[in-house]
């Protein structure tokens, strides 16, 4: 602002200056020349009566009659000869201008009838008028020179010096004044405009004056209508910077972006989490020395020639988890993703071992069957008992085959029906009798006899939604594990305890099946209900083969759940316990 208030008072002197000089010029070149044209004409007319008065005189006659009357003016009048010579001059004390026939006046006059000069001498100052006439006189020609000089215009132009001097000085200070009226009124609402937008870039509030010139007035307008529509823009954009960063920081996966200079600019809270990193800040410090992980680094390093690249990699603090992290090159640097894939990681692991114990639970039947089979092909002198237990053992074999494909393909079909189909073959149940007739059915199996049975159910219409087929398959497979368990320690022998309860739990019906057999490795607790995970105590496994749960207890997992229940083990050593929560009907 400084700079334009400066140029526009600079501009107002100059152009005021210019037109007082200009003005001044003119007057002054107006008043000379008004005076020797006066000059001119003055002289003109007494050379006029010069010639008219000695024209009919000889030179001596003119010299006398110039002599007698050279008070005729105040002008100086000099005679010459044809030659140049200096006849008389009326002011004999003043310099003498000789060789006057060389300069042009004199020629001209000598061919003209006037001539009339004017010169300028600088060391004088002073103008001087000069009027040629030629005369012819009796006895040859002569010119008659009249100079006279102009004191009238030098004094004239020195006047108008000083009073040019003294208007500059006044119409400087009028100028300047006047350069800072119209700065003032012209800049003032530039001024207020520059002050609001000086606030508007920092970030305060800006109020716009519309007082002012209709140009100033009118940008005033603009921008406030701009100001306004930048404050909408900037809070729309702040809030879909608080949107973003809220679902950034809500993201399971980890982002972190960092720029050309290795500099993290965000990280969000999953990343923090799934690193194991402490609690903090992080931005702006080094990308290498926050991560730390090698495989990172080696990715970040990738990045660095290759746009997109990933690695996979796994932390073992707190707990074991396996991640991949995706990272892609920007335009201001890398971005990184990473994701948690213990799960994934996990099923495939999960997958692998159910193949392989799957391949495992089939290879064994099918062996006993197929060395069964050979031995009555190569032995065809078998006695009728030998015979008759191979083929006992055939059938059990083929029995076990049986069972276990037709577990798979019950537990596919739960695994595969969505929740609303399963709940559409539920109704009104009463598990208290549901319970009381699995038992009684079970007590009678063979494998129950020596076993004693600890059965408590003294609640009465314990009612619950559910379907009685799956309820009583998943009741009755821990019931099933129970006795084959109990049998394993205590075989033919008595001695094995079974207890079944149900109680009263708040908002479930509580069933307890508990027995004093094997019990449950420490080892697979967690992962008792997962196919085919099989326990076994030392003792036993150095007696007989490991014996698999197979998927009695995933069934029985898959049922309760989609029953909106809970099973779980509550013991793992004698007795071993599994609880199982069913919620109670909505009166």
């Amino acid at each position: 602002m400084r700079s334009i208030k400066i140029q526009i008072i600079f501009f107002t002197c100059i152009l005021v200056l210019l037109s007082l000089g200009l003005s001044w010029y003119i007057a002054l070149k107006t008043c000379e020349r008004s005076l020797v044209e006066y000059s001119i004409d003055e002289l003109s007319n007494v050379a006029d009566e010069i010639s008219i008065s000695i024209q009919p005189m000889n030179r001596q006659g003119a010299v006398q009659f110039l002599t007698i009357n050279k008070g005729l003016t105040n002008a100086r009048i000099l005679l010459y000869d044809a030659n140049g010579k200096n006849l008389w001059d009326s002011q004999p004390e003043e310099a003498k201008i000789e060789y006057l026939y060389v300069r042009p006046e004199f020629q001209r006059a000598l061919k003209e009838p006037y001539n009339v000069s004017c010169t300028y001498n600088k060391t004088l100052r002073l103008h001087t008028v000069n009027v040629f006439k030629k005369i012819d006189l009796i006895d040859g020609n002569v010119i008659v020179m009249l100079s006279k000089p102009l004191v009238q215009v030098s004094r004239i132009s020195q006047k108008l010096n000083t009073y040019f001097f003294l208007a500059l000085l006044s119409l400087f200070a009028f100028a300047i004044l006047l350069g800072h009226l119209i700065v003032r009124r012209i800049l003032h609402p530039l001024s207020e405009l520059s002050s609001v937008a000086a606030n508007l870039a920092s970030g305060h509030a800006a109020n716009f004056s519309l007082v002012g010139p209709p140009e100033v007035s009118n940008l005033a307008a603009s921008l406030k209508e701009m100001s306004e529509n930048l404050q909408q823009t900037l809070a729309l954009l702040s809030q879909q910077k608080d949107n973003l960063k809220q679902l950034l920081d809500s993201l399971p996966a980890g982002v972190v972006l960092a720029d050309n200079h290795g500099k993290i600019r965000y990280l969000n809270e999953s990343t923090i989490s799934l690193l194991a990193m402490h609690e903090g800040s992080y931005v702006g410090k080094p990308f290498v020395g926050v991560i730390g992980i090698p495989k990172l680094i080696e990715l970040y390093d990738r990045l660095k020639e290759a746009p997109e690249s990933e690695t996979y990699f796994d932390i073992s603090k707190p707990e074991k988890k396996y991640l991949c992290c995706k990272g892609k090159s920007i335009g201001s640097g890398f971005l990184f993703l990473i994701t948690d894939v213990t799960e994934q990681r996990q099923l495939e692991i999960a997958m692998r071992n159910f193949i392989a114990e799957a391949s495992h639970e089939f290879q064994t039947p099918m062996t006993v069957i197929k060395a069964a089979a050979e031995i009555m092909l190569d032995s065809p002198d078998l006695s009728k008992e030998e015979r008759e237990e191979l083929l006992k053992k055939i059938i059990e074999q083929q029995d076990r085959v049986s069972n276990l494909v037709d577990n798979l393909l019950y537990l596919a079909r739960l695994e595969g029906q969505s929740i609303e189909t399963m709940a559409q073959n539920r109704h009104k149940i009463r598990l208290d009798q549901l319970i009381e007739d699995l038992v009684n059915e079970y007590k009678s199996y063979p494998q129950g006899r020596n076993i004693k049975w600890n059965v408590n159910i003294q609640l009465k219409d314990a009612f619950t939604m559910g379907s009685p087929e799956e309820l009583k398959r998943a009741i009755g497979n821990v019931i099933d594990n129970a006795i084959k368990y109990t049998r394993r320690k205590y075989g033919e022998k008595e001695g094995g305890i079974i207890s079944v309860s149900l109680s009263d739990g708040g908002r479930w019906w509580r069933i307890s099946v508990s027995d004093n057999g094997v019990g449950i490795s420490p080892d697979i607790v967690l992962n008792i209900f997962d196919r085919f995970k099989r326990s076994s105590t030392d003792k036993i496994r150095r007696k007989v083969e490991m014996t698999g749960f197979g998927l009695g207890l995933a069934i029985a997992k898959n049922i309760i759940e989609a029953h909106n229940g809970l099973i779980e083990v509550t013991s793992a050593r004698e007795p071993t316990t599994f609880t199982i929560n069913l919620p109670k009907m909505k009166e």
